[in-house]
């Protein structure tokens, strides 16, 4: 039997001082995860992230980054993944590469295409 529905959530906060008297940077966010187990061969999944990075201390910059993937998996054989991902992510200033050299946008979109092989004793469903 496949265990077929996958819920998941995340909550971050993190603090740093760089002297006892410096202002801190810090870094609020969360995160939920869904996957479903369609068959066997075939699985979806989604992610939503939010980031509040006060201070730059992640990202270098104060700003606040949204996220969000969905992902579809495809094993056509044992010890063989074949993985498709979009990924949005948007923040509330210019900090992404954009299209033209030098000017930065406030979004970006990511495709990706991956193949997994692997070898040793796990079989199945990740």
């Amino acid at each position: 039997m496949l265990p077929s529905l996958i819920l998941a959530a995340e909550a971050d906060y993190v603090q740093q001082r760089l002297y006892s008297f410096s202002s801190p940077a810090r870094v609020e966010g969360g995160a939920l995860y869904a996957g479903y187990q369609f068959f066997p061969k075939l699985a979806l999944a989604a992610r939503a992230e939010y980031l509040a990075d006060i201070g730059g201390f992640f990202s270098g910059v104060t700003q606040y980054l949204k996220e969000g993937t969905l992902t579809l998996d495809y094993r056509p054989a044992d010890h063989f993944l074949m993985r498709g991902e979009y990924r949005h992510d948007q923040s509330n200033r210019l900090y992404f590469l954009g299209h033209t050299l030098g000017m930065l946008e406030s979004s970006q979109p990511t495709i990706g295409l991956g193949l997994v092989w692997w070898f040793g004793q796990k079989d199945g469903v990740w």
